[in-house]
């Protein structure tokens, strides 16, 4: 039953990350929009486990592509704290000082966008989460990447009364990246450890 599970919502993960945290990632920095910017590094970085567990999903989650897949989250896992620690950091400074970066536009469109592509997706996820751990994982780190979306729209939609709430919005982010992060680290060794088939190929039994 495992083999059986459809790896098409693990490489959409992949695709609309990918969609999504180029252009948020680009428009961020050009703008100076700090939670853009962290939302399109953070789809990028949760996006790309999918692609790996998609390609697990093809060869039936045998011992192959475990290693990879543990790799893969542990550079992750690293790579989302200090994403997280960059994003308090620049929006502690913004707001300790005299410049308010502002969310802009941009922001409102790729968060509404966000939102419309995650939901379904986190939704289609959370159905198969029981048939293998790595299928679970993936639909947490979806949902994550959802509710930065949403902390995004907030920010964005409260930058026009108050200069403040892109910064305010790149905290609650960064401290959701941390988190994120900690899991993930976390979950690594033992997640590996139940995904594996138990073959011995793999060295880990």
């Amino acid at each position: 039953m495992k083999a059986d599970a459809s790896a098409a919502p693990a490489f959409a993960a992949a695709a609309t990350g990918l969609l999504l945290g180029v252009p948020a990632l680009w428009l961020g920095l050009d703008q100076g929009a700090i939670a853009l910017w962290t939302f399109g590094a953070a789809a990028l970085l949760l996006g790309l486990p999918s692609l790996v567990v998609g390609q697990r999903v093809r060869e039936g989650f045998g011992n192959r592509g475990l290693e990879r897949e543990r790799l893969t989250l542990r550079a992750a896992s690293h790579l989302l704290r200090l994403l997280a620690l960059g994003a308090i950091l620049t929006a502690a400074a913004a707001l300790m000082g005299d410049r308010r970066p502002q969310a802009g536009p941009a922001s409102l469109i790729l968060a509404g966008g966000a939102l419309a592509l995650l939901a379904p997706l986190w939704w289609a996820k959370r159905a198969r989460a029981e048939i293998h751990p790595s299928l679970a994982s993936d639909a947490a780190r979806t949902r994550a990447l959802l509710e930065l979306g949403g902390l995004l729209l907030i920010g964005a939609l409260l930058d026009r009364w108050f200069p403040w709430a892109d910064a305010a919005a790149a905290v609650a982010m960064g401290l959701r990246l941390f988190i994120e992060g900690q899991a993930l680290a976390r979950g690594t060794t033992l997640a590996a450890a139940a995904s594996c088939g138990g073959c011995g190929s793999c060295g880990c039994s």
